[in-house]
């Protein structure tokens, strides 16, 4: 098979380097699982602070 482009006609090259501008879209069970996440981190600096006492005074807890 042959491709043929006569004068100026637009390439493959140009037109998909034109429309490759924007970051793909996050996919809903990703951004499920990100906010999952985050929300368990979160309880756990929560349950951090909150017993932060009973730990050692020795200990280095990052805030």
């Amino acid at each position: 098979m042959v491709a043929l482009t006569y004068g100026n006609a637009p390439t493959a090259t140009k037109t998909v380097a034109a429309t490759e501008t924007q970051a793909p879209a996050k996919g809903f069970f990703r951004r499920a699982l990100e906010a999952m996440m985050e929300a368990r981190m979160k309880q756990a600096e929560r349950e951090i602070r909150l017993y932060g006492h009973l730990i050692a005074p020795t200990a280095k807890i990052e805030e």
